[in-house]
């Protein structure tokens, strides 16, 4: 039998039903009132802004390659410009290619560092090949390219705005511009854009790829305390042969 003072289960067990209904009627009023408060309001569709609003440079602006040249050297990317010569031809070009990337791989990697190479370009990919000679590394053998002291790739777009370098997965392997200490990026003069609408605009096969990398500049860090420090996530190094 239950004291006077105490409450049976089914009395607490009603009472506890009784607070939930009020609260759940309390939401719903509640939730009425933002409702009809929503619908009061004037509907607005924010307006997608023109590129002319967007763009900070033109893309049919004067001289893309040579603003690529400044902003990339600006953050800390080194550019060399191979224009080959009129009278000789692609022949010319070719080997003015050549030279420069053997030049490069000399001064990065020695007589005993090796290369990866990884361009799509075909012909650029046989320039590079080339160069690389003896040196070159197999890059299908990943314990080979964790050991490479340069990597050579093509990119898929260059971007004026900020000097950077679009290079994707599409027939290239990512351990040649992430894992050696020195990127060698070959760029042709056609490829730059004048910035990131045209490339969402322009290739997005690109932007389809498994990974797709905008390079800015060598790989930097820092710690808590400020101090920058380069080389230590990617290549401490980007060296640009921008072809005409």
């Amino acid at each position: 039998m239950t004291a006077p003072h105490e409450k049976s289960r089914d009395e607490v067990a009603n009472n506890a039903n009784e607070r939930t209904d009020d609260g759940d009627r309390a939401i719903d009023a509640l939730l009425a009132r933002v409702r009809a408060a929503v619908s009061a309001q004037p509907v607005t569709v924010a307006e997608v802004p023109s590129h002319a609003v967007v763009r900070r440079i033109a893309n049919d602006a004067s001289d893309l390659a040579g603003l690529f040249e400044t902003q990339a050297t600006a953050v800390g990317m080194r550019v060399t410009r191979v224009h080959g010569n009129q009278v000789g031809g692609p022949s010319t070009l070719d080997a003015e290619i050549a030279q420069t990337l053997a030049r490069l791989i000399d001064s990065h990697a020695g007589t005993t560092g090796r290369a990866v190479v990884a361009v799509k370009d075909r012909e650029l990919a046989r320039i590079a090949e080339c160069a690389a000679g003896a040196r070159l590394a197999s890059n299908t053998d990943d314990d080979l390219l964790f050991g490479c002291a340069v990597g050579i790739t093509d990119v898929d777009a260059a971007i004026a705005e900020s000097g950077s370098l679009v290079v994707s997965t599409n027939y290239r392997i990512r351990n040649a511009w992430i894992t050696p200490p020195i990127h060698i990026a070959l760029v042709r003069e056609s490829q730059v854009l004048a910035d990131l609408v045209d490339l969402f605009e322009s290739r997005q096969d690109a932007l389809d790829a498994a990974s797709t990398t905008i390079i800015t500049g060598p790989s930097k860090t820092a710690d808590i305390e400020g101090v920058l420090v380069t080389g230590v996530h990617g290549p401490a190094a980007v060296e640009i042969v921008l072809v005409a």
